[in-house]
């Protein structure tokens, strides 16, 4: 290879070649990994991790965004905020479990024997997943649970002692992550759980909006899914094929890398599955959950921001309402200034979608071809819904502004999983934030825009208007 090289840039890359070895020290340990002016090579230590890959699956991590700090822009400070959580780590999801891996289960306990090589320990491997408590709310998902609602009582540390009230879905995962999300909090015995049952005052719309649609199905993005799983699954199928007894379906490939995320998720430590994949393997599987929730959650479905605008409306009138009135409304505490709700895995990407907090721009629409990846997406859903995934939204007092540099003003951020997360059509306050009156004027007109939600979600009147 060096030989197709032109002089000027051989003589470039030894020269390149012996400033490294003289210029950089030897690398000492992974505390330097991540240090550039000390790094071992252009790479910096990177390590693929197979867990920041799996959407929908992984325990909880946090994202890394646009790089943007975590903590309120110099000269801010944040004077509410409103989080909306999905549960932590349960055993499995029963459709997940029914499609994929049950089906690769059933296989292993009948070839126990005639594993080899990557796959040497599945002679001898158990699945954790328990069949009787598939949607329950796994310990180590307890225990994450509880750490999360550590840190975003040290990340509002003058807001969540205040907290009184909180929301959750009626179902028992969603539960049982509140309640182990508030033991971290030193008044936790004085906060109420509501467990939204009935649609009172929008509740339900703005919690769990597609239980709300009739008009809304999980089948969207399966054809396109279940054809780049057939093509990515084959041939990973034929690479596994010398270490194993039967051959895998492309199914049976999915089903053995969601057990990567399952089971880590569930004893709080890394599977030994997660190893036998390739990275380009990974970054297939990532792509094929990417896809299938790009149809049905997200900017593919045009359901969507209909179903995210309603808890978007509702937090901005809560800000709006403690500005003018210096109480949330509503049935919140007067004092309450951290609100926080938790629902399934479905809800972060509608207002995800409804703000284009995952777009690659305010106005273009990404592509999700089935037939190979789109490597540029912005679309990452790992990014935003592993277990206890969270979007959040912050109101700042910020003592100028970002752009303009003017006087004292107020602002709006997005936070997805810790991380800001800037909203494309608004991003001109400190931090990228939005100020508070452009964010109320384009929360007003995206819910004019998508305020029959009624009409939409009407499952008669759709297929009527289809017939017509």
């Amino acid at each position: 290879m060096i030989a197709s090289l032109p002089p000027t840039s051989l003589c470039a890359l030894l020269l390149a070649s012996t400033v490294s070895a003289v210029a950089v020290p030897a690398f000492s340990g992974s505390q330097h990994a991540q240090v550039p002016i000390k790094s071992q090579d252009h790479s910096q230590g990177y390590s693929f991790d197979p867990l920041l890959h799996l959407p929908g699956t992984s325990p909880y991590f946090d994202a890394v965004g646009f790089g943007l700090e975590h903590k309120a822009p110099e000269g801010c400070n944040v004077t509410a905020a409103s989080y909306l959580v999905r549960h932590g780590a349960i055993y499995a999801n029963d459709k997940e479990y029914e499609e994929y891996i049950k089906p690769f289960l059933w296989k292993l306990e009948n070839h126990r024997e005639g594993w080899s090589g990557p796959l040497s320990f599945m002679a001898k491997w158990q699945s954790p997943i328990e069949d009787d408590k598939l949607e329950e709310l796994t310990p180590s998902g307890a225990i994450d649970a509880a750490k999360v609602g550590k840190h975003l009582l040290e990340r509002y540390e003058d807001l969540v002692p205040n907290t009184k009230r909180i929301l959750a879905d009626k179902k028992s995962r969603t539960y049982d992550t509140a309640k182990n999300f508030i033991t971290a909090w030193p008044h936790n015995d004085t906060v109420e759980i509501v467990r939204v049952t009935k649609n009172k005052s929008g509740a339900m719309e703005e919690l769990i909006p597609h239980k709300s649609c009739d008009a809304f199905s999980k089948e969207p993005g399966a054809e396109q899914q279940a054809t780049f799983i057939n093509m990515y699954g084959a041939s990973v199928s034929t690479r596994l094929a010398p270490y194993m007894p039967f051959q895998l379906t492309p199914k049976d490939v999915v089903g053995l890398q969601q057990l990567c995320g399952y089971e880590s998720a569930i004893k709080g430590e890394r599977s030994e599955i997660c190893a036998v994949f390739t990275d380009a393997e990974w970054m297939a599987y990532e792509y094929a959950w990417d896809l299938k929730y790009a149809y049905m959650v997200g900017p593919m479905n045009p359901l969507s921001p209909y179903l995210g605008f309603p808890w978007l409306h509702a937090q901005s009138k809560i800000f709006q309402s403690i500005n003018e009135n210096g109480k949330p409304g509503g049935s919140w505490p007067e004092d309450q200034r951290f609100f926080l709700s938790f629902t399934h895995r479905e809800v972060p990407p509608f207002v995800a979608t409804a703000l284009g907090l995952f777009n690659s721009s305010s106005n273009a629409r990404e592509q999700f071809p089935a037939d190979h990846i789109n490597w540029t997406r912005a679309w990452h859903m790992a990014d935003l819904i592993p277990f206890l995934g969270h979007v959040g939204m912050e109101k700042m007092t910020c003592e100028r502004g970002a752009v303009s540099g003017d006087g004292p003003g107020e602002f709006i951020r997005f936070i997805a999983n810790t991380a800001p997360r800037p909203i494309p059509d608004c991003q001109t306050g400190p931090g990228a934030s939005c100020p508070l009156g452009d964010f109320e004027h384009l929360i007003g007109k995206g819910a004019k825009k998508h305020r029959d939600f009624h009409k939409v979600c009407d499952k008669n009147k759709e297929n009527k208007r289809k017939r017509d």
